[in-house]
């Protein structure tokens, strides 16, 4: 009697790019998302703690906070891994100059290791560039405290990319309707921080304290100014 022959194994089921990108990517880009918000968020705290407002109450919000830092943020992350890969193969290249080694030193690395270096580049640019911006925004938030006008936080003055969006501009502010109860009294040493929900917030530098009042009821001068005028500091500063 014929013995039954075993069935055959079943073939493994084909796993596509878009399987791939479903079951890895797409969690990944969460998380870095959600770590990428955080930080960002983070140091726009940093800026306007000191100035006795919170990023939501200014008009930063998680979009917000995303579309206006994303972009910065890359360009910072890839001119710091640039330059971290032409530190390493320069240093990489006198080594082998100063062992004598020649044609070591003249030979372009393989892809394989430009691959490696730039994944470690771009790793270690990230941690700095995440561990460096709520740093920049407290520096940056103290000085406005004090007076100063602060557009946008850059990486150098000569190199125009925008490492934080955030404001803090010297503003004067009149009133649109002559009765006023209960709303504060707005002097001249006022900075302006942002509005969000029909509310503009402002920083008063002489009072030390800041200010809430319905946009509708003012109208916004933003002269460009370095500073609020010399006065509005206190002396003891």
């Amino acid at each position: 009697m014929p013995r039954p022959s075993p069935e055959a194994p079943s073939p493994e089921p084909r796993v596509t790019l878009l399987d791939g990108l479903i079951k890895y990517a797409v969690p990944l880009l969460g998380v870095v998302g959600a770590v990428l918000f955080g930080t960002l968020r983070l140091a726009y705290v940093f800026f306007y703690q000191p100035l006795r407002a919170t990023p939501e109450e200014v008009g930063y919000g998680y979009l917000e906070v995303l579309s206006s830092q994303l972009a910065g943020t890359v360009e910072l992350v890839l001119l710091l891994t640039t330059v971290l890969m032409a530190t390493a193969l320069g240093a990489t290249a006198l080594r082998h100059t100063a062992g004598g080694r020649w044609r070591a030193a003249l030979a372009a690395p393989s892809r394989a290791a430009l691959t490696r270096l730039a994944r470690r580049c771009a790793l270690a640019a990230l941690i700095v560039v995440l561990a460096l911006l709520p740093v920049l925004a407290w520096l940056f938030g103290t000085e406005a405290r004090h007076g100063s006008a602060v557009r946008n936080i850059y990486l150098l003055r000569f190199v125009r990319i925008p490492v934080l969006a955030v404001q803090a501009s010297p503003a004067t502010v009149t009133w649109t309707a002559p009765s006023r109860p209960g709303l504060p009294e707005m002097s001249g040493c006022l900075l302006y921080l942002g509005q969000s929900g029909g509310i503009t917030v402002f920083y008063d530098v002489a009072d030390q304290e800041s200010i809430r009042v319905p946009s509708v009821q003012i109208m916004v001068n933003l002269p460009y100014a370095e500073a609020v005028p010399a006065t509005c500091v206190p002396a003891d500063r």
